[in-house]
């Protein structure tokens, strides 16, 4: 995302649209990774409603139930915000090709990587909180 600003700014278009969609392939492949893992929960019944039933409910189910709600929670409103970037970025690719970015005219990409970096930043705080406490 970053590369694509600097070549706009050198006026290198081409190289600028070819980074924006790098980075839509990274944002899919982490998607990807994210609906691999959602479906091995959910065949393996690691849901938060399931594991806090309240009729059959242990100490470690209840924190379970707790732990996967937060995690479902949090990851999967990180991808929708992963999703609304992507979108974002083929926009700007999309009118990258067209040439409606240069040297002179770059805002909307720099508003977009800002977007998509306050992403990021928050799945390096996730990531250690959800995969590595524990």
């Amino acid at each position: 995302m970053a590369m694509s600003i600097h070549h706009l700014q050198k006026n290198e278009k081409s190289e600028a649209v070819t980074k924006l969609w790098i980075t839509v392939v990274c944002g899919l492949v982490f998607m990807g990774i994210k609906a691999f893992e959602y479906y091995t929960k959910f065949e393996h019944g690691l849901l938060p409603g399931r594991l806090l039933d309240v009729a059959h409910a242990h100490a470690q189910h209840a924190n379970l139930g707790m732990y996967y709600g937060f995690y479902f929670c949090m990851t999967g409103l990180h991808g929708l915000h992963v999703m609304i970037g992507m979108g974002l970025i083929v926009w700007l690719a999309i009118r990258a090709k067209r040439g409606d970015f240069g040297a002179d005219y770059f805002t909307p990409v720099e508003g977009v990587g800002i977007f998509w970096h306050i992403v990021d930043l928050i799945w390096i705080f996730l990531f250690p909180l959800l995969y590595l406490v524990g």
